[in-house]
Order: C-alpha cells, then structure tokens, then sequence
C-alpha cells in the first residue's frame, strides 16, 4: 500500500512539474509576441511621421532626427528613404525597449498638388 502511495506522489509531482514548465513556456511566448507587435508599432509610428512631413513637403526626406527617434516609452526608430520622386520607397526600422526590431518598407507614389496625397503602391513587413 505504501508503494502505491509513493508512487502516486511522484506522478503527481511529475505531472505539476510538467504543468509549470508548459505554462512558464506559453508566458515566454507571449512576452515575445508582446515585444516584437511593440516593435512593429514603433515602426509603423516611423513610417507615419514620415508621412505626415511629406503631406507638407514632398522633398522632404529623413535627417539625423530620424535616426534612434524615440516613441514614447514604446522604442525607437529609424527612417531611410530610397529613390526619388514622385515614387520614393520609405523604410522605417522600429526597436523596441527589449531589442525586438521590425521593418516597414512602403513603396509609395506621391500626389503633385498641396496637401500631398501619398498613395502605398506596396507595404512590405519585415522582409
């Protein structure tokens, strides 16, 4: 009888053990997918405040300010800017506070006429 009861003791043991670890693992995960949708926010934040400067100027293009631009307590980010107008590619590189990182390239057409219409030919996401 004493055997079984041991025995028992030590499947139960095994099984909440075995519970932790599941349930330690699924809080990591979530914590990942946490940090890595705060990363993309930022860079989408990029990607709009480069927008916003060019709906007034569409000669504008990224200086030094936007480089490491924090966003609030949610990260920095990065804007580059290739090619030339009126179809420019806009490239905002968003890091969160843990180091989680994810790009945006918008592949855009910009309006002649003020305010400056921007139109997203293709919205490319961490490639």
């Amino acid at each position: 009888m004493f055997l079984i009861v041991v025995f028992a003791i030590a499947l139960m043991a095994t099984i909440t053990v075995g519970i932790l670890v599941m349930t330690t693992e699924e809080l990591q995960l979530m914590q990942n997918q946490l940090y890595a949708a705060n990363a993309m926010c930022t860079a989408e934040a990029g990607l709009n405040d480069a927008f916003a400067q060019i709906r007034t100027d569409p000669n504008w293009t990224p200086d030094a300010s936007y480089t490491n631009k924090s966003f609030s307590s949610y990260g920095t980010y990065t804007v580059t800017y290739e090619g030339a107008l009126p179809d420019p590619n806009i490239i905002s590189t968003g890091v969160s506070p843990e180091g989680y990182t994810a790009r945006v390239k918008a592949e855009v057409t910009i309006g002649t006429i003020a305010p400056y219409v921007i139109r997203i030919d293709k919205l490319r996401v961490n490639e």
